[in-house]
């Protein structure tokens, strides 16, 4: 079934940012061609035909600015666009395939063969160090230097007609981003500077209405027909229903299924169960032990490309992970080993490595200190492309209870930068100044976290063979839709077998 909505309206945006990129991030290079072989090899059913068409009919169009292509898991929404950018290939539309984050780009590329980039580094630029003075001491104490900022730029409007495709939309966020960030992008408010920047050209938002929407918010707002119209936008709503990413034997999107239509309820009971049993491929334990005894043991098997565990609250991640290093190596507070599964939490401007890659350690070399800062050298593979990089990472964040540097400690990472720049007579904001930034291996630092298990909403973008959900009461502190929405999301991230332990809340 599809469902066609259109709107328009005048207005202005409320204030909002990406919250997650703190740096620019370009994703691989491979040619269009590639995607050609892949999109030809099956046909699109009469749902995807339809929203096909009214693509189509958005570019050509000169009316019309905003388009939502949404479906839920399995509808197809990936293989369309492959279909789609082909006939934009054909036609010779100029496009760019983007994607909210580091890790949904180079899902998406891995799925598709296209270049795939993030939406921040379609938009910004590093431009200056701001609150940074040539003339300060060098010695001069802490205390006395002011606030730095690192401003990035919005780019010029477009000159030239292009059409914008922009995947995992439901994570576009509209909120202000995390007061610890010394990082300024544009504005601070990223779709006002994403219609800024594209100017009069077509954007296509492209995700998936039942994923939990960017943390802290009730709704996501570039897949909002309401949001958007009340923000100045003219927008086209398609919506994917038929699943095709299924078989017979295959109950897991039954189960998601099962659960969208609990939340497109009017009424919701105060404790929903999740109907669980008697399901292929769902396979329900008796405590969360016998759940934990098997991930451990699947890990064992297939590692971490394979397998991961998803929970609530990061301190259930924490737990597990903890739980995961004790049986691996006889003592969950044992510094990081070779083999150590890593979850990166920054984009990283060094290596091609975003928000919510998986790397495992190959190497560990010297720590070193650095504005009373710890860091180590270290080699890492990551999952995603087996490449490998040799980088420093943050012990402070490792072993830390933060994702990221404070505000405290990125400004004294930044003094120290200057003091070392000031040494070698490096004038602030001079071309050699900021390409010594974008270089330095501290400031640049790989930040990253244990990896055996993730929260939902790290796990977004992602998919694994074999996930193992971990339950707990403490979820029904929720409203019923938004714990339907988080259930719909961990579940969607399975692709061959779910895994969950039983309980009051299983039916």
């Amino acid at each position: 079934m599809i469902r066609f909505l259109f709107t328009a309206c005048c207005g202005k945006f409320p204030s909002l940012c990406e919250e997650e990129s703190c740096q620019i991030f370009v994703l691989f290079n491979l040619s269009r061609p590639a995607i050609k072989s892949m999109a030809d090899k099956a046909a699109l059913n009469e749902g995807q035909k339809t929203a096909f068409k009214a693509l189509q009919r958005f570019v050509e169009s000169p009316g019309g600015d905003s388009f939502i292509l949404k479906g839920y898991a399995g509808t197809g929404k990936t293989f369309l666009v492959q279909h789609f950018a082909k006939w934009l290939d054909e036609k010779k539309y100029a496009y760019s395939m983007l994607a909210a984050t580091g890790r949904a780009a180079a899902v998406l590329r891995g799925k598709t063969g296209m270049v795939t980039r993030t939406v921040h580094s379609e938009l910004y630029h590093f431009n200056q160090v701001s609150g940074a003075d040539d003339d300060f001491p060098e010695d001069a104490p802490f205390e006395a230097h002011g606030q730095l900022t690192l401003q990035f730029t919005t780019r010029l409007p477009d000159a030239a007609k292009k059409v914008y495709i922009i995947d995992e939309s439901s994570l576009l966020s509209s909120e202000v981003g995390e007061e610890d960030s010394i990082v300024v992008f544009g504005s601070g408010n990223l779709l006002v500077d994403l219609f800024e920047a594209v100017g009069g050209n077509k954007v296509i938002f492209v995700g998936d209405p039942g994923q939990l929407p960017p943390i802290g918010q009730a709704i996501s707002p570039a897949l909002d027909m309401e949001w958007l119209a009340s923000n100045g936008r003219t927008a086209v709503s398609v919506t994917l229903d038929k699943i095709e990413r299924t078989t017979a034997d295959n109950d897991i999107l039954v189960l998601a299924s099962m659960v969208r239509n609990m939340a497109d309820r009017s009424s919701h009971p105060r404790y929903p169960k999740l109907p669980a049993n008697r399901l292929q491929n769902v396979h329900v334990y008796e405590d969360d032990k016998d759940l934990f005894r098997n991930y451990l043991e699947q890990f064992r098997n297939v590692g971490p490309d394979g397998t991961i565990a998803i929970g609530r609250t990061n301190e259930m991640i924490n737990i597990i992970n903890r739980a995961i290093r004790r049986d691996l190596y006889g003592n969950s507070h044992e510094r990081m080993k070779v083999d150590d599964v890593l979850l990166v939490t920054h984009n990283n401007a060094l290596v091609p490595l975003a928000n919510g890659d998986f790397v495992t350690v190959i190497e560990i070399g010297v720590e070193t200190m650095m504005a009373a800062l710890h860091f180590q050298s270290i080699k890492v593979k990551s999952l995603l492309s087996g490449e490998e990089y040799e980088i420093l990472i943050s012990l402070d964040i490792l072993y830390g209870p933060k994702i990221n540097f404070t505000k405290q400690q990125n400004r004294a990472l930044m003094i120290d930068f200057n003091r070392r720049m000031k040494k070698r007579d490096i004038k602030v904001n001079s071309d050699e100044y900021k390409g010594a930034m974008l270089a330095d291996s501290y400031l640049n630092c790989l930040r990253a976290k244990y990896g055996y298990a993730v929260t939902c909403h790290k796990s977004q973008g992602g998919e694994w063979d074999e996930v193992y959900l971990f339950l707990e009461k403490g979820m029904f502190v929720m409203p019923a839709a938004d714990l339907y929405r988080w259930w719909y999301t961990s579940i969607t991230r399975a692709k061959k077998n779910l895994h969950i332990a039983r309980g009051w809340w299983i039916s």
